[in-house]
C-alpha cells in the first residue's frame, strides 16, 4: 500500500477509533481502466475502505461518516487520482442527503464534477466514460444527477441546467479523447474499432433527460420541447412507443431518460405518449434493480437500488396524474399507491420526499368524497415538513419561502400545492374558513418563492380556487408533482 494510502486509513481509524481491518469492497463507481488501477491502486484501495467504514456509521453516526470522507479528501489528489476524488465527493453528497442538507449535497456534487470534467481528456476518465458502462461515464452522470436534483429542490433551477449542460459537454469530451486513442491503436494493430461515441451511450443518453428536465424547470415546457436536447433525447430513446420499449429492454438503466420524455410528454399534454414513456419507465427501473450485480454491497449497491426506486415511484406517479386528469380516481388511487410503496423503499416512511405523493393521494380522495381520509393525508404530509400554519407564520417573501420550503426537504411548489389543496378541502367543509385562511396564506407565499412556476400565474390560476371541490371556476392548467425531484412541474 502506497504511503499517502496507508495515511489515509490510519487517519479515519485514528480519529474514530476503528480497530478492526476494514475488508477492500467494490469501488463506490470502479473505473474501468486497469492503467489507472494499477498506478493508484494503493490509493484506490484506501478510498474504497473509507467510503465502506463511512457506510457503516451513516445510520448511527452520520457525523462520524462525514468526517471520514473529509479526512480523505484532504489527502486525496483530484490531479493524480480524479476518479477517487470524485468517488469521497459523491459519498459525502449522498451522505448529505440523507440529512437533507440540499446546499451540502450540491456542493460536493458540483465538486466531484468539476474534477472530473476537468480531467475528461485524461486516458482513464475517458476510456471509462465512453463505455457508459459502470465506469467514468457513470460517475459523471451520478454526480450530476446528485447535483441537479439537490439545486433543484433549492430552487436553483438555472444552477441545475447549467450543471446538465457541463455534464453532458465532459461525457462528449471524454468520448472523443477515448475514440482518438482506440484509433491510433487501430491503425497500428488492426484491433476492432473504438467504443460507441458518448452520444450513443447510456450515460450520454441519460444526461440528455436531465438537460431535458433541468431546462423545463429553468425555461418551462415550451422551451423544453424545442430544446435540442430533447430532440437528441427522442431520438436517442425511439420516436414512438414501440422503439422506447425496446431501447429500455435493452438499456434498462435509461428508466430515468425514459421518465424525462413522459414528463415533457405530460407538461405539453400529450397523454397517450406520456402514458407509454412512464410505463416503460417503471418496468426498465425494476428490471434495472433486478439486474444488480451479484454479490453488490455497500453504499455502491445502495445507492442503485435507491435511484431505481426513486425512478419507478416517479413514473408511477406520472401515470397516476394522467389518471387524475382523465378523473379515473379509482385507476389513480391504484398507481399512488404502488408509488408510495417505492418511494418508500427509496427513502423510508418518514422522507419528506413522500409529500407529493401523499398530497396527490388526499387530492383523488377529496375528489372521491372520501373527506376523512383526504384530511388525514394532508395532515401527515404536513408533519413530515414540520409544517403548522395553527402555531406558525407564513414565511416572510419568496427568499425565505424558498430557503424554508428546502430546509424541510422539499421545493417551495411542493409545499405551496399541499397547503393549497388542503385549503380547498377545508374550503368546502362547515366552520372551518378560519383554518382554510392560514392555510391559503401559507400557499400563496410558498408559491411565491416557487421560482418561474409562481411568477407565471396565480396560484388559483393553476390549482383551482376556493370552489374548486364543488366544481366551481375554472379547472387550471395544473401541474405534475415529482417525488424525486420534490417539486411541482409546470404544465402548459
Amino acid at each position: 500500500m502506497s504511503q499517502r494510502a496507508s495515511a489515509l486509513v490510519h487517519l479515519a481509524w485514528g480519529l474514530h477509533g476503528a480497530h478492526a481491518s476494514l475488508a477492500p469492497t467494490r469501488r463506490l463507481l470502479s473505473t474501468t481502466s486497469a492503467a489507472a488501477t494499477a498506478s493508484a491502486g494503493g490509493a484506490a484501495s484506501a478510498v474504497d475502505q473509507m467510503i465502506e467504514y463511512a457506510y457503516s456509521q451513516r445510520k448511527v453516526n452520520p457525523n462520524m461518516a462525514v468526517d471520514v470522507l473529509m479526512s480523505g479528501l484532504s489527502y486525496a489528489s483530484p490531479q493524480s487520482d480524479p476518479l477517487a476524488a470524485a468517488r469521497l465527493h459523491q459519498a459525502l453528497a449522498v451522505l448529505e442527503a440523507d440529512r437533507n442538507a440540499w446546499a451540502e449535497v450540491s456542493s460536493h456534487a458540483v465538486s466531484g464534477l468539476s474534477i472530473l470534467t476537468s480531467a475528461a481528456a485524461a486516458p482513464s476518465v475517458a476510456a471509462a466514460a465512453a463505455g457508459g458502462g459502470g465506469g467514468g461515464g457513470d460517475l459523471i452522470m451520478t454526480a450530476a444527477g446528485t447535483g441537479a436534483r439537490a439545486l433543484l429542490i433549492q430552487g436553483l433551477d438555472e444552477e441545475a441546467q447549467g450543471l446538465a449542460e457541463q455534464a453532458e459537454r465532459a461525457l462528449r469530451t471524454a468520448s472523443s479523447a477515448a475514440a482518438s486513442t482506440s484509433s491510433s491503436s487501430s491503425s497500428s494493430t488492426l484491433a476492432p474499432s473504438a467504443p460507441p461515441a458518448a452520444a450513443a451511450s447510456a450515460a450520454h443518453t441519460r444526461s440528455l433527460g436531465l438537460l431535458a428536465l433541468t431546462t423545463q424547470a429553468a425555461r418551462g415546457p415550451a422551451a423544453a420541447a424545442a430544446a435540442p436536447a430533447t430532440g437528441s433525447l427522442r431520438a436517442a430513446l425511439g420516436a414512438d412507443a414501440g422503439g422506447l420499449a425496446a431501447a429500455l429492454k435493452g438499456q434498462p438503466a435509461l428508466a430515468d431518460a425514459a421518465h424525462a420524455v413522459g414528463l415533457l410528454a405530460a407538461a405539453r399534454g400529450a397523454d397517450a405518449e406520456a402514458e407509454a414513456a412512464f410505463a416503460a419507465s417503471a418496468e426498465a427501473a425494476a428490471a434495472a434493480r433486478s439486474a444488480s450485480p451479484a454479490g453488490a454491497s455497500g453504499l455502491e449497491a445502495e445507492a442503485a437500488q435507491q435511484l431505481s426506486y426513486e425512478v419507478e415511484a416517479d413514473a408511477l406517479a406520472g401515470r397516476a396524474q394522467l389518471q387524475m386528469r382523465a378523473k379515473e380516481w379509482g385507476q389513480a388511487e391504484e398507481l399512488l399507491g404502488a408509488a408510495l410503496k417505492a418511494a418508500e423503499a427509496a427513502a423510508g416512511d418518514r422522507s419528506p420526499g413522500l409529500v407529493p405523493l401523499l398530497t396527490l393521494l388526499g387530492y383523488t380522495y377529496s375528489r372521491s368524497a372520501r373527506v376523512t381520509f383526504a384530511e388525514g393525508l394532508f395532515r401527515e404530509a404536513a408533519k413530515l415538513l414540520k409544517l403548522d400554519p395553527a402555531l406558525q407564520q407564513p414565511p416572510a417573501g419568496g427568499p425565505a419561502a424558498r430557503q424554508g420550503a428546502a430546509a424541510a426537504g422539499v421545493h417551495a411548489s411542493a409545499a405551496a400545492v399541499l397547503a393549497w389543496r388542503y385549503a380547498q378541502l377545508l374550503w368546502v367543509l362547515p366552520n372551518r374558513a378560519g383554518e382554510a385562511a392560514k392555510w391559503e396564506a401559507f400557499a400563496r407565499q410558498y408559491w411565491v418563492g416557487s421560482g418561474r412556476l409562481g411568477a407565471a400565474a396565480d396560484i388559483a390560476g393553476v390549482l383551482g380556487g376556493e370552489g374548486h371541490l364543488k366544481g366551481e371556476g375554472a379547472e387550471g392548467t395544473g401541474v405534475l408533482l415529482s417525488t424525486r425531484f420534490r417539486r411541482a412541474w409546470q404544465c402548459e
